[in-house]
């Protein structure tokens, strides 16, 4: 089922979990994972659900809308994903996992799903910060390995090269021409 925002919902940072929330009333609660270090200090202060979240919310619901995911999860991504663009601290840019293909065409948009590839696979990642060179997107699921050692997991952000981005239309191409 699909959660349609009200003017009850507002986000607060919950110090005994360590991590921002979203209270959605009638006792349901969200748990984003992200933690003191990663937010702007707006986070740590109760806000209501904007009406730029609204906006936002349904607009990054439309842009995942054909992708195989369950309605829960496309809610779960998608309120990370607003959490990220409301109180996320600005990120340096991090590129150096993943492959350089030099085929998105121009800026990407805001709530575009992308192909990141690393050595030890590829995900799905949705744009939220779209910038002329650089980009901050999300994973949107699972698990994927960034070198021997490091990984990320659904929700985590990370601001990457431009070049390093493959369209969703194109990842299929792409992936057949690293085979």
């Amino acid at each position: 089922m699909i959660l349609v925002p009200n003017e009850n919902w507002r986000w607060f940072f919950d110090q005994d979990t360590g991590h921002l929330m979203l209270d959605l009333t009638d006792g349901l609660l969200f748990s984003t994972p992200y933690s003191a270090k990663q937010l702007t200090p707006l986070a740590l202060d109760e806000q209501m659900f904007s009406l730029d979240d609204v906006s936002c919310y349904f607009h990054l619901l439309e842009c995942i809308g054909e992708l195989p995911y369950s309605e829960p999860e496309r809610v779960q991504m998608v309120l990370n994903a607003v959490a990220i663009l409301r109180f996320a601290k600005p990120q340096m840019v991090k590129s150096l996992y993943f492959r350089t293909f030099s085929v998105m065409k121009g800026m990407p948009l805001l709530g575009e799903v992308v192909t990141l590839v690393t050595e030890c696979g590829h995900a799905d990642f949705m744009v939220l910060q779209p910038g002329e060179t650089a980009s901050v997107v999300m994973l949107l699921a699972g698990k994927l390995g960034l070198d021997g050692a490091q990984s990320m997991c659904g929700g985590e952000f990370v601001k990457v090269m431009n070049d390093r981005l493959i369209p969703f239309h194109a990842v299929s191409t792409q992936l057949l021409r690293m085979a």
